[in-house]
């Protein structure tokens, strides 16, 4: 085998397995929209039906970017490792919903304790309101 066809050979073996990477990305991430097709935001806002009225609305609200047309977040879901975000993203995240949720509070600053998921973040926010 010559260089050339070694090069060739190690070129089409990277590109079957970047195909085969992305088709299984495609396939994991559609079956996960279809697991996901059954929750609502019904569904969402029933499990914190504890909380006050507002606040599972506005989180779903400013989650809806990070998950995309039609997708709603799930109490489980986690900011760091499912959402990719990192701390500061987290805080800044957080003290926009309490701030849309409550303006007189855009002038507060709060240390903001470490939110691991989206049940955590709603009810940071609930306890904001609630002070």
């Amino acid at each position: 085998m010559t260089g050339w066809q070694k090069v060739a050979a190690l070129t089409a073996l990277y590109i079957v397995g970047l195909l085969w990477v992305n088709w299984n990305m495609v396939r994991r991430v559609r079956g996960a929209q279809a697991a996901r097709a059954a929750w609502t935001a019904a569904d969402f806002d029933a499990v914190f039906a504890d909380l006050d009225p507002r606040v599972a609305p506005a989180i779903r609200e400013g989650l809806a970017p990070l998950y995309g047309e039609g997708v709603v977040p799930r109490p489980e879901d986690t900011l760091k490792r499912f959402l990719k975000l990192d701390s500061g993203e987290v805080e800044d995240l957080a003290t926009a919903i309490v701030v849309r949720l409550d303006p007189a509070r855009s002038h507060d600053p709060r240390v903001i304790p470490a939110l691991p998921d989206v049940a955590a973040l709603t009810r940071y926010a609930d306890a904001q309101l609630r002070r």
